[in-house]
């Protein structure tokens, strides 16, 4: 149905059941001004109801005829020489006229603070846009560097490793060729890590920089990081903790594993003289908690606001390994666990290591 006929079937409605109790009033004794004031508050009504100026203009109009033509004597006709009510007329006319016109405003300011709301909101969305493809762009420069940088030395290394047996040939004894191997190995299966971090990223969905969730058994997931782990060539011992009943967390339990390796790895490689790795698993009101805990001599302070930043290194100290820094792994970790909405820290514990902790949501 067209607006304008809209308009006019909802004034029509208005007039008409104003009309009726005005009557029905009237037949009971109410005085005059009752009959104005309904008139009046119908006008209010349908300058609310409709579009434009006019309907509540002949609203006004029709209010001011059908009080001196149904309502005012002699009935049914009209009469403009009653003492008075030529200003009486013109008075509820222009109170009408006037409410008509400031509804109508209202209206209109109201329809313009919305259209302006509206605007607001999508420059808002724009801007987030904007930043969220500013930060991916940031951190896919600093994961180019950091894989530039990470890569050169243990292919280097590889190299070096492996020339130094083709060209030592018969002349290298077995202790020195098996070093060689043993390089060649370790150096091979960290750069295997480095894509398996790599994959882990692109798991994720760079619309919503989220991740698709399933139910899984937490103590499940731990176990199999664990004995995943403990395959490598590693001197620390490694103890589980979990609790008693059985934890159902939502995750990608891929990608989980892959976090809880990068750490145990991380606390392997990087923790000194510690001898002992321990993995827990605590359950909140909503949210579990994965610790990977060693007893070497921790972190320094200065460099733990950049552990987790692609590329992003103060200094490089006894902490780390000279060569290639924490890599990607932490920085990788950070992302996974952001796109399960989660958290990942880290505490310094003077004279027992640190503690690598992230949480996950249980909803």
């Amino acid at each position: 149905m067209p607006e304008k006929a809209q308009d006019f079937l909802k004034t029509a409605i208005l007039l008409s059941a104003a009309s009726v109790f005005a009557y029905y009033a009237k037949s009971v004794g109410e005085a005059t001004d009752v009959i104005s004031v309904t008139y009046i508050l119908v006008v209010v009504l349908i300058s609310r109801m409709t579009n434009g100026y006019m309907w509540g203009i002949l609203a006004s109009v029709f209010g001011v005829l059908s009080a001196n033509f149904i309502f005012t004597a002699p009935y049914f006709e009209f009469n403009f020489t009653l003492t008075g009510y030529p200003f009486t007329f013109c008075v509820m006319l222009a109170a009408s006229i006037i409410i008509s016109a400031l509804t109508q405003k209202y209206k209109k300011q109201k329809e313009e603070a919305e259209e302006m709301t509206q605007k607001l909101q999508e420059s808002y969305q724009k801007q987030i846009q904007i930043e969220r493809a500013t930060e991916k762009e940031k951190m896919k420069n600093h994961l180019l560097r950091a894989i530039s940088h990470d890569l050169r030395t243990p292919l280097t290394s590889i190299k070096g490793a492996a020339t130094a047996i083709k060209e030592g040939g018969d002349k290298l004894t077995l202790q020195t060729r098996n070093k060689l191997l043993d390089d060649i190995t370790g150096e091979s299966e960290w750069l295997i890590r480095m894509v398996e971090n790599l994959l882990s990223v692109t798991h994720i969905s760079e619309d919503t920089m989220k991740v698709s969730k399933v139910p899984e058994i937490a103590e499940e997931v731990i176990a199999a990081a664990v004995s995943h782990f403990n395959t490598a060539n590693i001197r620390q011992s490694i103890t589980v903790e979990v609790p008693d009943e059985l934890i159902i967390v939502p995750m990608d339990a891929m990608l989980i594993h892959q976090v809880l390796l990068n750490l145990l790895d991380n606390a392997s490689k990087h923790s000194g003289d510690s001898s002992e790795i321990k993995v827990s698993l605590t359950a909140g009101n909503d949210c579990v908690t994965f610790s990977v805990r060693d007893n070497g001599r921790g972190i320094p302070e200065e460099e733990i606001p950049y552990l987790f930043e692609y590329g992003e290194t103060k200094n490089q100290t006894n902490t780390v390994d000279t060569n290639r820094g924490f890599g990607i792994g932490l920085p990788t970790c950070k992302t996974i666990i952001m796109a399960h909405e989660g958290e990942i820290w880290v505490q310094n514990e003077p004279g027992k290591g640190s503690c690598f902790r992230f949480s996950l949501p249980l909803e």
